[in-house]
């Protein structure tokens, strides 16, 4: 090594010293930057040559390229990420289709025109580029050889054909070194670099979706030659060649793979014949996670258990689709579906629930205790959804169900959930007489948890709409006494929301107002979309008592938002809907429609964090301040001031395409078309 480094600076030597000694006497009276790269392949022999020269020489500074730290003391690491990626949401032709300025994307172009020169991307092909580079982790080498597949392929074809990306990324820089040829050879470079072991967790961490834990890895990865006590230690080695990413720094940070590094291990357990034994470990580990935020949901740890299941969320979804795509494992796929019922529900996820619930329950038709409560589930879900239809065919095949294998636990369920859906329907007092059951089959049982807490609060919510707001309150206070008893968040926000409804009704609008934002605060702490919906909806029939119309409409167009993340508006309630019809056409009257139409799109405008201040009585940001970063405002400035895209890349030193990119972004978040509007807007901000 000290050779080759002795002779690439010239070093003379004609005596008969070791060439260690000849190099450091050279550089002892030298200042330079020496730089060593791909040092993977010799660390340490490298890593002790680094560490000679340093003591050697003060004026030495190294820079070394590897998959791994040198270890040396006194180094400095600086991860190299992947190329700049655009998010796929930013793409949408709605959005204009910006990609420009990212370097991922820029890469493709540049190595697509090399080999098509007319290539380009328009805006019907710009999406497809950003999903392309996504799918390829922004790594230039897979990017490089995706380009070359041009020739051939459109890019919608190289993407569709991405699930074998070894195969088809075979052709690359004949004249480059044999790594760099393929993608294959590339990765199978880093493999070989691994020891034993870290080959081993490689291969067994590809069944991981997304990211996960260390203490996921202990429990998953274990046992065949690594132990759970090694896991942290060959993990470690895999994060340190590289191989694994870390994220976060938190309490517990998250690794992952690149998918491009997954299925390289997916190819390895499936060679091992490990496949189906790890996919069942991953399986059976994350069913226990979903019963155990089940059984734990009843307590002060609601937030804690939201953030642990939607940083899950991937691997949920893997599992479930093993569940349901493996002979045999789709009953457990229904077991785990109907676990996750907070997860659908106070961690807004409706329409999740609704997609493995309904898949879950097609795959089965034997009779089942797992099926029923599925079944409770998923019209549940529905129910919330406002698709009252669906909910109700199946809260009548659960209760048929539950019939016949003789289960009163989902008999209660689905009575309580089936008298909501009554009500939403306008059917009031059927939905006051299943609650009522609902509560005494829950009370007789014995049962104490959120959902039959929320039971109370169900009947105090039809109450309410029958004209019995006194006794909704009553029954809010017993609800929300329960919770408080237990450190209960989610039910408690629910209680909350139905005594904003009953005093609003009242005409307390003080009173109202005060429950609906403890209500809305809960809710935001767990990211329960559905509830903020319905919070910030009844904060704006508050505002609109209180005579203040403004504010009123732009907290229905905020409520708007949110709801069509959710589903059908206020559940798809007719008593609450018509309230709502009556109140925009009251506003509108009130501030006429030009006025009514700009303060429900500044209402619709607005980041979840502001409605949350804005709802609940602190300033919202101003319709001529929208969230645009400090260089796009740089940009809008200067387009303000009649520059050019090509005098804006010079004035800012940037490439006139990012300049472009830049000036497209500003007109898409702003809602303009011309720059003229920016100008006039700019104008007016000063």
């Amino acid at each position: 090594m000290a050779t080759v480094v002795a002779e690439t600076l010239g070093v003379p030597d004609q005596s008969l010293g070791s060439p260690e000694s000849a190099l450091f006497s050279y550089l002892a009276q030298r200042r330079l930057l020496l730089i060593l790269d791909n040092c993977e392949h010799l660390l340490q022999t490298t890593a002790a040559l680094v560490s000679d020269m340093l003591h050697a020489s003060a004026g030495v500074v190294v820079l070394a390229t590897s998959r791994e730290p040198l270890g040396v003391l006194g180094e400095r690491s600086w991860p190299v990420p992947p190329m700049s990626m655009p998010d796929l949401a930013n793409v949408a032709p709605s959005r204009g289709g910006y990609v420009y300025g990212y370097e991922a994307v820029e890469l493709l172009e540049e190595r697509a025109r090399a080999v098509r020169p007319d290539f380009s991307l328009d805006p019907a092909s710009r999406g497809v580029a950003a999903q392309l580079c996504r799918r390829l982790d922004g790594l230039p080498l897979a990017i490089e050889l995706a380009a070359v597949r041009l020739r051939a392929l459109s890019l919608e074809q190289i993407v569709a054909r991405l699930e074998d990306r070894y195969r088809l990324l075979c052709t690359g820089n004949r004249g480059g070194p044999a790594r760099h040829q393929t993608l294959r050879a590339a990765v199978d470079w880093s493999f070989d670099l691994c020891s034993e072991r870290e080959k081993a967790l490689w291969a067994r961490l590809s069944v991981f979706a997304g990211a996960f834990a260390l203490s996921d890895a202990e429990e998953v990865c274990a046992d065949g030659g690594i132990a759970r006590a090694e896991i942290f230690e060959v993990l470690s080695g895999l994060v340190d060649k590289s191989i694994v990413l870390r994220e976060g720094a938190g309490e517990e940070p998250r690794y992952r793979l690149l998918e491009t590094i997954k299925a390289y291990g997916h190819e390895r357990l499936v060679a091992e014949g490990a496949e189906l034994t790890l996919r069942r470990r991953h399986r059976d580990y994350y069913l226990d996670l979903a019963e155990r935020s089940e059984d734990c949901w009843f307590g002060p740890n609601q937030v804690r258990w939201c953030a642990r299941l939607q940083g899950a969320q991937a691997n949920f979804w893997a599992a479930l689709d093993f569940c349901l795509t493996t002979p045999g494992e789709q009953v457990t796929g229904l077991r785990m579906a109907g676990a996750l019922i907070f997860f659908w529900n106070a961690c807004g996820h409706l329409k999740d629930g609704r997609y493995w619930l309904g898949r879950a329950l097609e795959a089965v038709d034997e009779p089942a205790p797992e099926k029923a409560k599925a079944l409770w589930v998923n019209g549940y879900v529905a129910m919330t959804q406002g698709d009252n239809k669906a909910a109700m065919r199946s809260f009548a095949e659960c209760l048929e169900l539950a019939a016949q294998i003789d289960d009163p636990v989902a008999r209660a369920y689905c009575q309580q959930f089936r008298g909501s859906a009554e009500q939403f329907k306008g059917n009031l007092h059927e939905a006051e007489t299943l609650l009522e059951e609902a509560v005494r089959s829950h009370q007789a049982g014995g049962v104490v948890n959120s959902l039959t807490v929320l039971a109370t609060s169900q009947l105090a919510f039809v109450s309410c709409l029958i004209g019995k707001a006194d006794r909704a309150i009553e029954l809010c206070e017993d609800s929300g006494a329960v919770s408080e008893l237990h450190g209960e968040q989610w039910a408690l926000s629910w209680s909350n929301w139905v005594r904003g409804l009953a005093q609003w009704t009242l005409g307390d609008q003080k009173a109202a107002a005060a429950a609906l934002c403890d209500s809305l605060t809960a809710k935001h702490a767990l990211d329960d979309r559905l509830g903020m919906s319905a919070c910030v909806e009844l904060l704006a029939w508050v505002a609109i008592e209180e005579n203040d119309a403004r504010r009123a409409v732009q907290l229905l167009g905020a409520a708007k938002a949110l709801w069509a993340s959710i589903g059908h508006p206020l559940f798809g309630s007719r008593e609450l809907l018509r309230v709502h019809d009556s109140y925009v056409g009251r506003v509108r009257e009130a501030l006429g429609t030009k006025a009514f139409e700009r303060c429900h799109a500044l209402g619709e405008r607005m980041a979840t964090q502001d409605v949350l201040s804005f709802a609940c009585g602190q300033d919202a940001p101003g319709d001529d301040e929208p969230r645009l970063t400090r260089r796009e405002k740089q940009v809008a400035e200067l387009v303000a001031q009649g520059l050019t895209n090509k005098q804006i890349a010079g004035r800012l030193v940037i490439s006139q395409r990012t300049a472009e990119g830049h000036v497209e972004n500003v007109l898409t978040k702003l809602g303009f078309k011309s720059r003229a509007q920016v100008a006039a807007w700019f104008a007016k901000r000063t």
